[in-house]
Parts: C-alpha cells; structure tokens; sequence
C-alpha cells in the first residue's frame, strides 16, 4: 500500500485534528487551546498515543538533524546499533553485540532477522552505507564528528582525500562489519557516538538520491521506509506528525498502533494534558512545561508528575568571531542565572558553571559558576575596549516561554553593564540556521547533551553544531587528549581541565539546564525515563488502559 493511500484510508481518523488549531511553541504561537472534547474523547483510544511538543520538529533526515524533536522523533522511524536505558549503560538494539578486544577494532554482530518496512532485510551493508553517507563529501551532516574517531576519515568526518569509502569501516557478512578508530579509543565513547546517536538508513532506498540535494529529496522529508517502531505517515506542519506502527520491526510490532506529534505552546500542552488531549508531554526540553503550572499538574490525580536534572541546556551563545574572552566574560559576569533559576523556574533548574549538567558523571562539582557581578563586567569591557555604543542583537526563538522570558532578563543585566542591546525574533528553525550560519551575535539556543563528555561537536572548530564559532588551538588539543583517553579515571581529569579552561574563556554563556519533567497520564504504561534520550527503547511495550 502506498503512503498516498494510507493517507486517503485515515483521513476520517484524523479529521477532528485537523479541525483545530494546533500552533508550534517554536513558531510564536498564540495561547489558544486545542483540547476540544471531541478530541479528547479520541485520545483515549487505546492503540493510539498523544504526545505533546512545543518544538517542532526541523525535519526527518538521519543524515543530517539539529534539533531535538527531529533527532528524537528520527528514533522511532530508523534503527541504531545501541540503546541506552541509562546514561552510559549500552544494551543491543539493532546490533546484537559491539566487542573489542584492543579498544581500537570493535566487531558489530547484528541480530538475525532484522527487516525494513518493505520487508527489505537489514544487513551490515546499510549499516556500512549510514556510515559512508555521513562521511560522503557531498553530503550535509551534523554528524560528522560522531564519525571523526574512525580511520580514514579526517577531523571533520569526512572521507580522507582521494578515496570514496571509509577504510576503518569493513563488512565482514550480512550480519557482521568491523569499525577501526585511528587510534584507541573508550568503548563507551564509540558505543554513544556511534552505537547509539548514528542511524542506519535503508541503502537500497538513499542510494537513488541525489545526495548533494538529499536535505530535501522525499527521503528526508516524508520518509516511505522506515526500520524502527513506526513508519512516517504525515507532517502537518507546526501542528502534528503522524505515526503509525511498523509491523516489520525486529523487536515486535508496537502495541501502540498510531502516534500523534502535538505540536503546540507550554500553555495549551497543560491544558491538554489536563483535558486528556494528549497522554504525555514529549519532555527532554522539546515539550516544556510552564513553571508556573506544574503546582497544577502535580495535583491533578489523573496525572503522573516526575522530575529529574537532566542533559537538556540552554545556552547563551556568543559569537567568538565578533566578541573576544575578556567581552564574553563580561556579558557572563553580567547575566544573573541564579536570579533566572529562582525567578523563571523556582528554583527547578541548575545554574551551568560551564557546558556540563550534575546529571553527567564527568560533572566538576568543585568548579563553581561564574557570579553575577556588575562591578566586575564593567571593569572587564573597560580593560576590553569594547565600543559599548555599538548595538549588540541579542537572537531569541520564539515559542519556549521560559526561554523568552530569559532573553528580557539578561537583556536588562547585559544593560546594566554597560552594553546596548536588541532583541531579535524568530521560529525555532529560523533562528537555529542563523545561529548554525554564524549571522549572529548572541543567541538563545537549547542544546541537548551526550553522556559521553566528549564535546567536539560544540567547542571545536571541526564541530557540526559549533555554534559559538570557538577556534581555541589549546582548547582542541584538551579534546584531543579526552577523546584518546580509553579509561574513565583518566578522562575525568582532562575533561575537569577542560571545564575548569572553557570557563575562563566564556565561549558561552551557561545559562541554566532546567529539570527535566515526566507527566503523562496514568493510563499510560510506559513513558519517558529519567535518562530521557533513552526513553524509546522499550516503546514497542507501551500501553494505554
């Protein structure tokens, strides 16, 4: 059955979404709710989930994907090697073991069985292609340093010059491929970067791509092949995706036939939760509770509410091109995060002393966050030289109501030192590709982090999402150290000495990592977990009373 008929055999099922107004949290959306009781109503069903977010989603391409939404919703629709139930606690998923026994050449055994959607099988080819695409020249990817670790590939990813496949990646039969690093590595890093965050992609259907177009080929934006819980059956943008279940998947066909993406603002997600138009909040800082209704929320009895610090960030990123460390440690010095944390999230939040959370197990308890100190910021631009008559724009997405809020109480600090700022607005998607691009000076940007603390792809110059546009020579060997590290005490001491360096250097600001919230209904078996990046891995069980 095609997806065009799909489409046409649901319509009837999905009518009464269509007939209210659901605005992305991301795209300045107005307060207005959609939990009609009709669709409440409907959201009972129990082989259908409602999840509500207030990101949409960027896109769908496993190749190359930014943003939270679109990688967690890319989990259900394309396999990884690894689950990851715990934060560095790696089971099988597509793979069924990942061994080595020198640290620097690890064998992938696959399970047997494994079949795409179109009962294509899954085999060590896709998994060498998804490799190879990430590391093809022509191909855009924000997963080329998840990559970088392999030999013959360079710092960026990408394929050595003058050769078209990736030596350090071998398949051995359909069910076994070996992966070399240049040199050795901590399994656990491998495991994450690519075991856990790579998706393997159907080879036989990209491989009709055109691959320097891929971004926007069909592939990437209404996928027709999936290899996870649920096949793609539709984006209606900035209102909903829906899902429906794989029965190929390898691990058993979701009990759970139909998702429904939500897209909508904090305050319609409360109502909605509370009206039962949605069985759960997405979480993982994609589906943001107000502050101000989680009292609310906590109380109503037909409500799970859990909460828990977690990997999800937000970052006032500096533009490094433009603003030099004795300017950037001013702005920092300027900005009163224990006065957000207290103000915007009663004290539901942690202060960023650098680019890590508590929930890390490589977290410096003893580096304490740079405090809020006008006096000194404006004995920082003095020694700096800054022009403070310059406008300085400060870039703010729309749609995460916390994250607003934030920008008009940094503005004011970033004023009371002695700077002049603007605040700019855009959609989520928008304001992401200015920041990416560098046409920006500061900007307001959500970062979810790894377990694993390696943060090459934020802080070097080879980074996919080096967004602070860092080009620090010291800074890079540090990394270099902790990714050549194999052994978890010996990494815990570079990446201490990095913390303890990017806080004098203020590429950043670390603004806060708000907790992390579970709510969801309780007639939902299932859910979100405290590690919430790896919360899908037994999806395929959850159910609804």
């Amino acid at each position: 059955m095609t997806i065009k008929t799909k489409k046409k055999a649901i319509w009837m099922g999905i009518i009464t979404l269509l007939s209210v107004t659901l605005l992305a949290a991301c795209g300045g959306s107005s307060d207005s709710s959609s939990g009609s009781s009709t669709e409440s109503s409907s959201a009972t069903k129990k082989d259908t989930l409602y999840i509500g977010l207030t990101n949409a989603p960027g896109g769908f391409n496993p190749a190359n994907s930014t943003d939270t939404s679109g990688q967690w919703i890319l989990r259900m629709l394309y396999p990884t090697l690894l689950d990851q139930p715990e934060s560095l606690t790696f089971k099988g998923n597509l793979a069924d073991s990942f061994e080595t026994t020198d640290n620097q050449t690890f064998t992938i055994k696959l399970r047997s069985g494994a079949k795409w959607s179109d009962d294509k099988p899954i085999t060590a080819e896709d998994v060498a292609y998804s490799l190879n695409l990430i590391a093809n020249p022509d191909v855009e990817t924000s997963f080329g340093v998840n990559i970088s670790s392999l030999k013959g590939v360079k710092d960026t990813g990408k394929l050595d010059d003058g050769t078209t496949e990736i030596s350090g990646v071998k398949v051995v039969d359909d069910s076994t491929l070996t992966l070399t690093t240049k040199t050795p590595v901590d399994p656990n890093y491998l495991k994450e970067m690519i075991g856990f965050n790579i998706y393997i992609v159907p080879k036989h259907i990209v491989e009709k791509e055109d691959l320097k177009n891929l971004s926007s080929s069909t592939f990437a934006t209404a996928p027709t092949v999936s290899g996870s819980l649920y096949k793609f059956v539709k984006y209606e943008k900035d209102s909903y995706v829906q899902l429906e279940a794989n029965p190929s998947y390898y691990k058993g066909e979701a009990k759970l036939k139909n998702v429904y993406l939500k897209i909508v603002n904090g305050t319609s997600l409360v109502t909605e939760l509370e009206s039962g138009g949605v069985d759960m909040a997405a979480g993982g800082g994609i589906g943001v509770i107000p502050v101000s209704d989680i009292d609310t929320l906590k109380k109503n009895s037909n409500l799970t509410f859990k909460s828990y610090p977690g990997f999800a960030t937000q970052f006032m990123f500096i533009n490094n091109d433009d603003f030099d460390a004795k300017v950037r440690l001013a702005m920092t010095y300027a900005i009163d995060r224990e006065a957000i944390v207290k103000q915007l999230f009663r004290g539901n939040a942690e202060v960023l002393p650098t680019s890590y959370t508590s929930a890390s197990k490589y977290y410096d308890k003893d580096l304490k966050a740079i405090p809020h100190d006008v006096a000194k910021a404006k004995a920082l631009i003095k020694e700096s030289g800054f022009d403070t008559s310059k406008e300085i724009e400060l870039t703010v997405p729309t749609g995460n109501k916390a994250r607003e809020q934030s920008a008009n109480l940094i503005q004011q600090n970033l004023e009371e030192a002695g700077f002049k700022v603007k605040q700019v607005s855009f959609d989520f998607v928008t304001a992401l590709a200015n920041v990416r691009s560098g046409d920006y000076q500061l900007g307001l940007i959500g970062i979810p982090l790894t377990s694993d603390p390696d943060q090459t792809y934020l802080w070097s110059k080879s980074g996919t999402t080096n967004l602070s546009r860092v080009n620090d020579p010291k800074l890079e060997e540090l990394i270099a150290q902790g990714k050549a590290s194999t052994n978890m005490d010996d990494r815990k001491k570079i990446y201490d000495e990095i913390q303890a360096y990017w806080k004098e250097q203020a590429y950043a600001v670390g603004l806060y990592a708000d907790y992390q919230y579970k709510v969801q209904s309780k007639n939902l078996d299932g859910g979100i977990k405290e590690f919430w990046v790896g919360s899908l891995y037994d999806m395929q069980d959850w159910t609804k009373k």
